[in-house]
């Protein structure tokens, strides 16, 4: 087995953070995907805005189930090209696998946390990236005073978001980590 094979078993298969909304909140196609196979497939491809354009489509992926991809043997060029930083930390020998799932465990467990309040919130759309879903519950209060308990609910959120969003930045998006 390749390292990199044991790397994805390792990290990608316990992960799916950019899978599952966390990270994205949706999928760009690239020259050489088949948006008519992936449609087949049943990923929900939007037409491109331009027109002409690639299409896109919603995370979380339709196609994403416990962490394992139903369609990795056509999944679109995005999703094979995306290394996360973590990913290329341990690849590198900057970071150790055992460190890694822990962070993977941690951040999953933030992400988790988001996803409480927000349903705590009434936000019950899981078909929404979680950015998507925290933006439009940010209009909502916005535009009108909400109840006390509501407002502590939302502070909690928000503060949780930060949270989450810091450990993304620091440790998954590309650029990080620094180990």
């Amino acid at each position: 087995m390749t390292p990199g094979a044991t790397i994805v078993e390792h990290l990608c298969l316990n992960c799916g953070l950019c899978c599952n909304g966390v990270i994205f909140r949706d999928v760009e196609l690239q020259p050489g995907d088949d948006a008519a196979r992936l449609k087949l497939l049943g990923l929900p491809v939007r037409a491109a805005r331009p027109p002409g354009g690639p299409g896109k489509f919603t995370q979380p992926c339709a196609a994403f189930d416990g962490c394992r991809c139903g369609v990795y043997a056509d999944r679109p060029q995005h999703c094979r090209a995306f290394e996360c930083a973590l990913f290329q930390a341990v690849r590198e020998g900057r970071v150790k696998t055992t460190s890694a799932l822990r962070l993977i465990r941690r951040t999953r467990q933030r992400a988790d946390r988001v996803l409480h309040l927000l349903r705590a919130l009434g936000d019950t759309e899981e078909d929404a990236a979680l950015s998507v879903r925290f933006r439009r519950l940010s209009k909502r209060f916005q535009s009108g005073p909400p109840s006390a308990a509501a407002a502590g609910t939302f502070a909690e959120l928000t503060l949780a978001t930060h949270d989450l969003n810091l450990i993304l930045s620091e440790s998954f998006y590309p650029g990080g980590p620094d180990e």
